[in-house]
């Protein structure tokens, strides 16, 4: 998991991501703009299947991306936004990532399925997302 965690980190850096926090297996990261996040979110997804036809193996992970106003406290976030982010990540199976609609309004250089609605635990309104192309 070493390798994994350096080369997420890595993408995270190239894209002037924040590492807000992580957790055994994920990670929290923040963004100025919706287009360093999907590209982040892409070069992962490209990386990690690159080294698994080098290797044989690299984790499959899952990326939410959710563009939202969030209250930030120190080196932390809170509110609704980074609720939704976090929802929106489960939503996506191995080797996909999964945006809301509010990301891809200010996106327009990626590929994405048709939106789709689905509903989140704590939201009492459906969200929409789509899935991003990568490969």
């Amino acid at each position: 998991m070493h390798w994994h965690d350096e080369a997420l980190r890595g993408q995270f850096n190239r894209f002037q991501g924040q590492t807000v926090n992580s957790t055994g297996d994920g990670f929290f990261v923040a963004f100025d703009t919706s287009e360093q996040a999907l590209a982040c979110a892409v070069a992962i997804q490209r990386e990690l299947a690159e080294h698994r036809r080098a290797t044989g193996f690299a984790t499959m992970v899952r990326i939410g991306v959710h563009t939202a106003d969030a209250n930030r406290h120190g080196d932390d976030y809170s509110g609704v936004g980074v609720h939704v982010a976090a929802r929106v990540a489960a939503l996506a199976g191995g080797g996909e990532i999964i945006t809301t609609v509010e990301t891809l309004d200010g996106a327009r250089d990626f590929s994405f399925s048709e939106p789709r609605e689905e509903m989140v635990k704590g939201v009492a309104d459906p969200i929409k997302v789509a899935s991003i192309t990568w490969d």
